[in-house]
This record gives C-alpha cells, structure tokens and sequence, in this order.
C-alpha cells in the first residue's frame, strides 16, 4: 500500500547567483567649439546609470551609462572648462543555463575615472565601473504533514525559515529645488554635479515596504567672485514598493541605482539664494523577506511491516538576522607640493574577494579616494589613492552594501593629503537549510516484520535524548517506552536514564 503524504508548497525567491563584475570601457570626446584647448587635464568624475539588465543564454548582462565630467585647464592658463562626455558600457558574466530570466537587481559603483589629451581638441576618457549582481529564481519550499495509518509512526520537525519571498522593483523621479547652504560664495558657473542615493530604513506596512533614504548631490562650482567651492545637496525622498511579505516583522534588501541624473542651476526666489534644480530618475529593487512556517515529516516506520520511504529533498538559504559592522580607513593621497586649500574629496568603496584566515573568513573592500586641490599658486591639481579594509566576517556572514559613514575628515601634510574615512558595512547572517523530508510511503503489507530476536520487553541505559531511534530499533513508540517507564508523557530522559522499551 502506497501512502502519499499531503504537501503543501510554499512559493519564494531562491537566492541562485551572486556577481561582483567589473567592466572598463573608453571613449572619445572633442572639445567644443566654445571652449579653448587644452593645456592640462585636471579631474574626470562623474554618474554611473543603470540602462538594463538581463540573464539570458548562460550570460548576466548590464548594460549602463557613465556620465562623466573632465575637468580642465585651458591653454590660458586661467580658471578651469568642463566637456560632458557619455561612456556606455556593457558588464557581462557568465552564469548557468538554468538561470536564464531569472529576477535579478544590479547596483553600480564607479570606481575609476580618467582622461588624457590626444591634442588640445580631443580627449580620450576611461570610465571603470563595478556592479553588484544578484539573480534569483522561483523555488518551494515542501510542507509534509502525517498520515493517519494504523501501525505507522511519524517523526516531524517544524520551525521557522526567514526567506526571500518576493523581488520587485520600482521606478521614481526625484525632483528638488536644491538650496546652497546659507553664506556659501555665490555660484558662477556649475563645473559638476553628481548624485548617489542612499537607503536609511525600509519598513513593512502591510503588503509594502516603505522605503526612505536620501539623494546626495555632490557639486562643484565655480564662484561670481571666482574660485572653486564644494558643496553637498540634500534631497530626501520615500517610496512606497509592493511586495508579497506580509506583516511587521518583514524586512528587505533595497538596492538603489539612478536611472537617469538632469541638474541646472536656477533661482527659487526673489532672496537671490543659489538653487539646484535637480531631476533624479532612478529605481528601487526590493527583495522582501518574511518567516515562513516549516513543517514536514522526516522518517516513518511500521510496527507491522517493512516500509520503503521516499524522500524528497528541500534545500535554500534562509536569513539568520542582519546587523552592522564599522572600521576607519586612513589614506593618504600624494600631492606633487603641499596643498594650499582641499576644493573637493570623493571617496567610494567597492566590494572585493573573501578569503578564508585563520581567524576565520574576510572580506576585504576597497576604498577609492580622490582630492582635487589647490597649492600656494592658485594652481589646481587632483591627486587619487586606493586603499584595501578588511573585515571579519562573522560565522554565515555574508558582506552586504559598503559606505562611507559621516564626514571625512582631511589633513593636509608636505607631499600628501590625509584623509581619515569612517565606513559601515550590512553583513546578513545565512545559513543553509538543506533537509531531507518523506514525500511516500510503501508499506509492504504481505512481509511481516521478523520480531523473533527482540524480547516484548527491553531494559536499556539511555545514551542520548533520541527516543524515536530507540524506539524505531525495537518496533515500539516514543509514548509506550515513557509510559512502561513511569515517565511523564512530555519527558526528555537524561542520559544514563534506565528505559523499559514494549515491543508492540
């Protein structure tokens, strides 16, 4: 007689892929007509745009656009020029077959940026970006629950798994009328702007996650009255995202990327205070994930005959928790002479390998910094440094979203820029969840059970809390050995326990 054990199947996201891939790519630019030549090439930065993403034919593909600004010293001699120029990028990967379409998010970073001069009419700008892929595919999670059957016992284990349930995404535009901070030189001409978005909480309400961060615009100007100024708008914003989590206790990975940037300086209002207008298209990637309940049956056994089980097998990684781990990096960025005065700093950070030590596993991130500065002259050079962080993942840690956490602070020294740079990293705690559990049963009813050798009463010495070992062993139940025992129902025999095991 064959037994099928009732299944329920629980839809989610299995976490299939995880990518951190690097593309560099270069591009030409001619300077203007407006413009004069160029004599020396200052400070190329800039935006990198998520244009698509996709997983198709053993191949994860990202396609982007970095938006640069160079920066520059015309033949002159005086102030600084700018030439906007559009590097596309393609960022490939390999990954299986069986992941073609799956749901994937994508954050890019830009951790490098430069340009040299072919002649004083045209430039050759190299744009170096990195982004962090993540693919995931539909998956089940299988529930079984007893059957019923006179003469079968059932060993269940049930608990709770935190699991990625669903994976969304959401696109928005930020708009803001920017103000420059009270008592900042008047703006001239706006030499760069660019924004980065950041996530500060994402809550469950209901069936959504309400996610609120900040837009913050790093921009470069130069003055009415001349001279360079640095500046950081602020813009927050708060979206709303469906998801299929349900309830308080859900959370979520946000990963944000800007889709498009658009800035113009403007005047709110009669005061004569400096505005922004800043356009910010980008999108929310949210994976949501929420407890689910687990329950399945995980061995079987019949008093009566033999049993022929089998087993289905249910494996994932589910989330343990999350929590935040901070360092200080300290860099030191050369200059050619002491600096006079630091017009602006950029610092990114970019996730690495990890590795296994002795003290166990580390990730190791890369900081990129970057100075432009002024010297004693009013000359304008800009200088840049990578330094590595490690940090000591704890046990299923797996390193989420790097950043750099408050101000940085700068100190300027013979030769060098000191920079000193507070980072926090996100580490999810995983754990893999790999279980086998009994889809049937097939009692073979016309065997009979060869009972001969075993007493109808066993004395035992307990030599663990396993009673379902014992008691499948000797064709009894966990209930009949704590009953003959004189144990309560509920008992958890210590070891060493003397046990009176019925063969039923």
């Amino acid at each position: 007689m064959n037994i099928d054990l009732k299944a329920d199947r629980i839809s989610f996201q299995k976490p299939a892929l995880r990518r951190t891939l690097v593309r560099e790519e270069t591009a030409e630019a001619i300077v203007p007509d407006a413009l004069p030549d160029i004599l020396r090439i200052l400070d190329t930065g800039g935006t990198v745009c998520l244009r698509g993403k996709d997983s198709s034919d053993g191949r994860v593909t990202v396609t982007a656009t970095a938006e640069l600004t160079v920066l520059y010293v015309p033949e002159s001699g005086r102030g600084v020029r700018k030439i906007a120029v559009s590097v596309p990028m393609e960022i490939t990967g390999d990954c299986p077959e069986e992941l073609s379409d799956a749901l994937m998010t994508a954050t890019l970073t830009l951790t490098g940026a430069d340009a040299r001069t072919v002649n004083p009419r045209k430039v050759v700008v190299r744009a170096e970006c990195a982004c962090d892929a993540r693919l995931y595919m539909p998956a089940a999670l299988v529930n079984t629950v007893p059957k019923e059957t006179e003469g079968v016992y059932y060993k269940t284990c049930s608990g709770t798994a935190r699991l990625p349930v669903s994976v969304t995404e959401k696109t928005f535009v930020i708009t803001d009328e920017a103000r420059f901070r009270e008592g900042a030189p008047a703006v001239g001409e706006i030499l760069r702007a660019r924004t980065a978005l950041t996530v500060e909480s994402a809550k469950a309400v209901g069936s959504r996650a309400v996610v609120k961060g900040t837009a913050l615009t790093d921009v470069l100007y130069e003055g009415k009255e001349g001279g360079l100024t640095h500046e950081t708008l602020v813009s927050p914003f708060s979206q709303i995202v469906e998801t299929d989590a349900v309830g308080e206790a859900a959370d979520f990975d946000v990963a944000m990327a800007v889709t498009s940037f658009y800035s113009t300086r403007s005047l709110m209002d009669e005061s004569g205070g400096d505005t922004l207008s800043l356009e910010i298209h980008a999108v929310c990637q949210c994976v949501a994930y929420a407890d689910t309940a687990t329950e399945r049956v995980t061995d079987a056994y019949s008093v009566k005959c033999p049993v022929e089980l089998t087993m289905g097998q249910c494996g994932t990684e589910c989330l343990l928790g999350r929590e935040k781990l901070h360092s200080e990096a300290a860099v030191s960025v050369p200059t050619a002479e002491r600096a006079a005065k630091v017009l602006s700093v950029t610092a990114n950070t970019v996730a690495g390998n990890v590795r296994n030590a002795q003290e166990g596993r580390v990730a190791v991130t890369v900081l990129q910094a970057s100075v432009l500065y002024e010297n004693a002259s009013g000359e304008i050079s800009a200088s840049s440094r990578r330094v590595e962080t490690e940090w000591k993942l704890p046990a299923g840690g797996e390193l989420g979203c790097v950043s750099v956490a408050g101000d940085i602070q700068v100190n300027i020294n013979d030769g060098a820029i000191e920079l000193r740079a507070g980072l926090e990293a996100e580490v999810s705690r995983v754990e893999e969840m790999n279980e086998a559990y009994v889809e049937c049963l097939e009692l073979q009813e016309e065997q009979a059970l060869d009972k001969a050798d075993l007493p109808t009463l066993t004395v035992v010495r307990c030599a663990s809390h396993d009673l379902w070992t014992l008691a499948k062993s000797h064709f009894s139940t966990q209930e009949a050995i704590l009953e003959a025992s004189g144990l309560e129902p509920d008992a958890v025999p210590e070891k060493g326990t003397v046990l009176l095991v019925p063969r039923l």
